[in-house]
């Protein structure tokens, strides 16, 4: 079962129409919708492409001042289709004529002239090839943004200056350093449209998980590839959606002025309909988690987040039978606690998978969906600790759903039965008693059913949750530069902090992200613990590592992904021995196509709990899917 928390949705909403209504009122006549046609613009970057103690160098377009640079900064200046004179004022200026097209991409770079009295900067336009190493670099700077008043101020102070500078230019032609034509500068690959700064728009899915997909089959027949995924297949459908509704959502406000004005609100309310209880989403996504445990033990459910409940507040996982979870209970003691915990543990993830992708893409869309889910999650855990709100809503479920035992959850509010099977792994399931309307077992726990040390457990574990809040990526502080290296690329890195429930306890987990060389690693620190022991482990990963770059015109992306641990014996909450263990798990991409990109991965673990991993059990698994980019 999920809890949609009205208030966050309140909160959410309100705060997105009340910044849409103010920049939409408020926006300068310019900014209006009237503007929206107007034709794409050539794009001109100027990139200082060396780095020293300088002073900053003013850059024009004929008359007209367009930016200060300093050293190894980038300058981003649109401009209409036509004649363009660029110039530095710095020391012997220097000029290029550019005959620009609309939407096309154009790259200017400085180069420093020592002189026996002054020095210089030549301006240089790249070719084919200097054009991809700089582009590059390009997008791994933010460009310099000139205020409209400064911009301004410069032409008003200087107007003498340029007129005169510009006088003697037209009258001499002196240190043009090229005049370029349309048709000498416009082809490939010295030029790319803008296009080539988005992301790439990724949807992943993954088509058969083994032994995963053997057992929906076993449930629905082969169409039970679809109607019951597994932990992969949902956290990719719904990590796909998110990529495509971001990075589309960025494109459009990259052509349309409206929506480039309204940018940030409109990812707002996108984000906010992904918190909505409705189809594919990570809420939707929450259930299916639950009903993978449900399923690797051969027990068919449904996922009400399919009949789009929008009005309700609490979304079950239901048509279970009591016999299956007196089974369950029986058969796996921590498969029972393990599916009162799998919902979050899924959003956690997708939230994870989002901001890990925004990190080492380095995009520069925004999504607030990693932090819209993890408040809702936390704020379930710490309301499962509150009487006020547990028994009432409990109370409320069991009189709706009556003696209808297909309508009921498989757990009722999920963690009160988290912590009251963590606790109590061999009592029968039967001993939870009689339901209320008399017909079949009392699924759901009440908090008052808990001992005073399970509810202080809880509360524990919900202010625990709060360390999930500890994401720069979310509240999009995507990437922090570490340093230049010789070659110019950017060292970037990033750091983030989760706090896990498990089928013993929980995990408090530390991941560091780093982009070296353009290469990509994530390493993560994890603090295991159960109730009367902490046990470390270790985790790294490559992402998209690229075997053959240099020697193959369609390199080879890979992910490997390695764990070691310590881990409870029998992965309950009261064992007092451990054991180690650990987890191989890497993933190929068969380059077809820049578009299409099938691709096999293979995991092989020892016995441990494993966030997304529905085997605590050792396991080999194996799946294959499709990647789209576009």
């Amino acid at each position: 079962m999920i809890h949609i928390n009205n208030k966050l949705i309140k909160i959410s909403l309100t705060f997105s129409l009340i910044s849409f209504f103010f920049i939409t009122v408020f926006a300068e006549p310019s900014d209006s919708l009237q503007n929206i046609n107007r034709p794409p613009k050539a794009t001109i970057y100027i990139i200082q492409n060396y780095i020293g103690v300088f002073s900053k160098n003013d850059f024009y377009n004929n008359d007209h001042f367009i930016g200060r640079l300093g050293s190894s900064e980038v300058l981003k200046y649109e401009c209409n289709e036509g004649k363009q004179l660029i110039w530095c004022s710095f020391g012997k200026r220097s000029f290029i004529e550019l005959d620009v097209r609309q939407g096309e991409t154009y790259i200017i770079y400085t180069i420093l002239k020592y002189g026996p009295w002054k020095n210089s900067v030549e301006l240089n336009v790249a070719d084919s090839d200097s054009y991809s190493k700089l582009y590059k670099k390009i997008q791994k700077r933010n460009p310099v943004v000139m205020s409209e008043n400064t911009i301004n101020e410069v032409d008003r102070k200087n107007k003498k200056i340029i007129s005169n500078v510009l006088a003697t230019y037209y009258n001499e032609k002196i240190n043009v350093i090229k005049q370029v034509s349309k048709d000498t500068l416009i082809s490939p690959p010295l030029l790319k449209k803008e296009t080539s700064l988005y992301n790439d728009i990724v949807i992943d899915y993954t088509t058969v998980d083994f032994p995963s997909s053997k057992n929906s089959i076993s449930l629905s027949g082969f169409g039970g590839i679809f109607s019951n995924p597994s932990m992969t297949q949902s956290l990719n459908i719904s990590t796909s959606l998110n990529n495509l509704t971001r990075e589309g959502l960025y494109r459009i406000s990259r052509k349309n002025l409206f929506f480039k004005q309204n940018y940030l609100v409109s990812s707002m309310v996108i984000d906010f309909i992904s918190i909505l209880p409705i189809p594919l989403t990570s809420g939707w996504m929450h259930e299916e988690f639950h009903r993978a445990v449900l399923a690797k033990h051969g027990i068919g459910s449904y996922n009400d987040m399919n009949d789009f409940p929008i009005t309700k507040t609490l979304i079950n996982v239901s048509h279970i039978s009591d016999k299956d979870l007196i089974r369950l209970k029986s058969e796996s003691p921590q498969d029972m606690v393990r599916l009162s915990e799998a919902g979050i543990e899924g959003q956690y993830l997708m939230s994870n998978n989002i901001n890990k992708e925004a990190f080492f893409s380095n995009t520069k869309s925004i999504s607030l969906t990693p932090l819209y889910t993890n408040l809702n999650s936390m704020l379930y855990v710490l309301l499962c600790s509150k009487k006020s709100f547990a028994d009432s809503e409990t109370d409320v479920e069991n009189k709706a759903e009556s003696s209808n035992i297909a309508k009921r959850d498989a757990v009722g509010l999920d963690f009160l039965s988290y912590t009251y099977d963590l606790f109590r792994p061999n009592e029968p399931y039967m001993n939870r008693g009689t339901h209320p309307s008399g017909v079949g077992i009392n699924r759901y726990i009440k908090l008052s059913q808990l001992t005073q040390q399970e509810k202080s457990y809880l509360l524990g574990q919900g202010c625990l949750q709060l360390i999930n809040l500890l994401n720069p990526i979310s509240v999009m502080m995507t990437s922090f530069n570490l340093g230049t290296e010789k070659d110019g690329t950017v060292t970037r890195g990033n750091l983030y902090f989760n706090h896990w429930l498990t089928s013993f306890g929980y995990d408090i987990s530390t991941t560091g992200l780093l982009q070296y060389h353009a290469e990509n690693y994530a390493f993560t620190l994890h603090n295991f613990v159960n109730r009367n022991c902490w046990m470390p482990g270790l985790e790294a990963e490559t992402y998209k590592y690229l075997i053959g770059k240099k020697t193959m015109k369609n390199p080879i992306s890979i992910n490997v992904r390695a764990m070691l641990w310590l881990q409870p014996d029998n992965l309950l909450f009261n064992d007092n021995k451990v054991q180690p263990g650990g987890m191989f798990e890497t993933k190929a991409y068969i380059p077809l196509s820049k578009l299409i990109q099938p691709y096999i991965s293979l995991t092989a673990k020892t016995r441990g709990w494993v966030a997304g991993n529905v085997y605590q059990e050792a396991n080999i698994s194996s799946s294959f899917g499709l990647r789209a980019s576009f």
